[in-house]
C-alpha cells in the first residue's frame, strides 16, 4: 500500500486519537487526498534528529476538521493500524509518500488486578482532557494492550524508546516500560 506519509514529533497508535494544525501546502494536500479517499495516510515519528522517519508508522484516518482560532485547519485522526515502512519518495512540494506493509496489532489482553493501577492514572490524566477522554470508549480501559499504547503516547520518552516498544510484537516491552516508570 502506498500512502502519504505525515512525520510528526508525537506518537499516534492504533485507536489513538489526536488533533493536529495543518498549515504547510504539502500537508493541505494530503488532508485533501486522505478526505477524498478511504486509506487516510501514514503518521510517522521522527527520531532524535527530527529529520529521519522510523520505521514503524500507524495509519490513521481523519474524523472531524475545522478552522482554528487562527485561521488554519484543524484535524481530528484516529490511528487505524501499524505499519513498517518502506521505501519512500519525496514528491515536488515535498510531500513523502511511502510503500508500508500493515502490522498485525498487539492482541488484546485483560486487565489484572494488579495492572489496574495503570488504568486509574490513566483515566485520572485524561479526565484533565475531557474532549480527549471523550473519544474512547469505557471497555477500551479492560484491555491491557490498548492500555499500553495510550501509555506510550504520552509519556515523555525519547521517539526511539517509543519505536522501540512499538515495534515489538506485543504489548510486554511496553508492559514492563510502565512498571518501571509507575512504581
Amino acid at each position: 500500500m502506498k500512502l502519504p506519509l505525515f512525520p510528526l514529533q508525537i506518537c499516534i497508535l492504533p485507536d489513538g486519537f489526536t488533533k493536529l494544525r495543518i498549515f504547510e501546502p504539502r500537508y493541505q494536500r494530503l488532508v485533501k487526498e486522505s478526505l477524498k479517499n478511504d486509506l487516510g495516510f501514514g503518521a510517522c515519528m521522527l527520531a532524535e534528529d527530527s529529520k529521519t522517519l522510523l520505521p514503524v508508522g500507524t495509519r490513521c484516518k481523519i474524523i472531524d476538521f475545522e478552522t482554528l482560532e487562527d485561521g488554519l485547519l484543524g484535524v481530528t485522526v484516529v490511528g487505524i493500524e501499524k505499519f513498517e515502512l518502506g521505501t519512500y519518495t519525496i514528491e515536488d512540494d515535498g510531500l513523502k509518500r511511502g510503500n508500508v506493509t500493515p502490522v498485525p496489532s498487539w492482541e488484546a489482553q485483560p486487565i489484572t488486578e494488579q495492572q489496574v493501577k495503570y488504568t486509574s492514572i490513566l483515566k485520572d490524566l485524561l479526565a484533565e482532557y475531557p474532549e480527549h477522554l471523550s473519544q474512547y470508549k469505557l471497555s477500551d480501559f479492560t484491555n491491557l494492550s490498548w492500555v499500553c499504547q495510550r501509555w506510550i503516547e504520552i509519556l515523555p520518552l525519547t521517539p526511539t524508546e517509543k519505536q522501540h516498544c512499538i515495534a515489538a510484537k506485543d504489548h510486554q516491552l511496553a508492559l514492563t516500560m510502565l512498571n518501571n516508570v509507575l512504581k
